[in-house]
């Protein structure tokens, strides 16, 4: 195999990328230019480690600045999940993906979501002198799917950061559809994921930010998501037999 630098250039990466694409889906038969596309691939996912480590600690510090009591994690997105995107996502750019690295924090109100958002703005605009990328704010517009958070991707040593803002109540949701993934080998984030799971997460979602944003959860509702409990479970009991 090619001894790949640990910097490879962003065309490069784009090459890869797009050779991954031709190839697992097909279009091509390389079998050595698959396996030099995985090495750039994961050289450039190696070069966030770094840039990650100054995120991580920025966010911690930020955290502390507004008197969060707070869970702070990181990680590097694993190659098989860098690819699976790749392909689930085909005009992407290999090179400008934002979450080869990510941190995380898990924060007590929607108030300290924000608080934290707008430092990690002014950190930004002070270090690379403009604002991070467009922020996605899943909290006012959730997706389809029920999630709820906002995500920040900042500038780092020319490597882009996603950094995740969550409450408890949305963090234990996300975990919740993770784990119902993992065991049933579903991805409950597609969109062409069971419809019986995704209308009953996607109404605990909703359910749960009336709930922490102090408004009343009516009768009709515990109703209705009684209805969609029973039909969820009809189709994991399916699953099983």
């Amino acid at each position: 195999m090619t001894n790949i630098d640990l910097s490879p250039t962003r065309s490069a990466v784009r090459k890869a990328g797009s050779d991954l694409r031709k190839l697992i889906l097909g279009r091509a038969t390389d079998e050595p230019r698959y396996f030099e596309a995985i090495e750039v691939i994961t050289a450039w996912r190696a070069s966030h480690q770094y840039p990650l480590m100054k995120a991580t600690s920025g966010l911690r510090s930020m955290v502390q600045t507004v008197g969060a009591d707070v869970i702070v994690s990181q990680r590097l997105k694993r190659v098989p999940t860098i690819i699976d995107k790749l392909i689930r996502e085909p005009s992407i750019d290999s090179s400008r993906m934002q979450d080869y690295g990510g941190c995380r924090a898990v924060l007590s109100s929607i108030d300290e979501i924000r608080a934290v958002q707008s430092r990690l703005g002014k950190a930004h605009r002070e270090r690379c002198g403009r604002d991070p990328h467009p922020i996605k704010d899943y909290v006012t517009r959730p997706k389809p799917s029920g999630y709820r958070g906002v995500h920040v991707v900042v500038n780092y040593n020319e490597r882009l950061i996603e950094v995740q803002l969550r409450t408890r109540v949305m963090h234990e949701w996300a975990i919740a559809m993770e784990t119902l993934s993992g065991r049933f080998k579903i991805n409950l984030k597609a969109a062409d994921a069971p419809i019986a799971l995704r209308n009953l997460y996607a109404e605990a979602s909703r359910l749960m930010a009336l709930e922490e944003t102090g408004a009343s959860v009516e009768q009709v509702d515990l109703e209705h998501f009684a209805v969609l409990q029973e039909r969820a479970v009809e189709f994991l009991s399916s699953r099983e037999s």
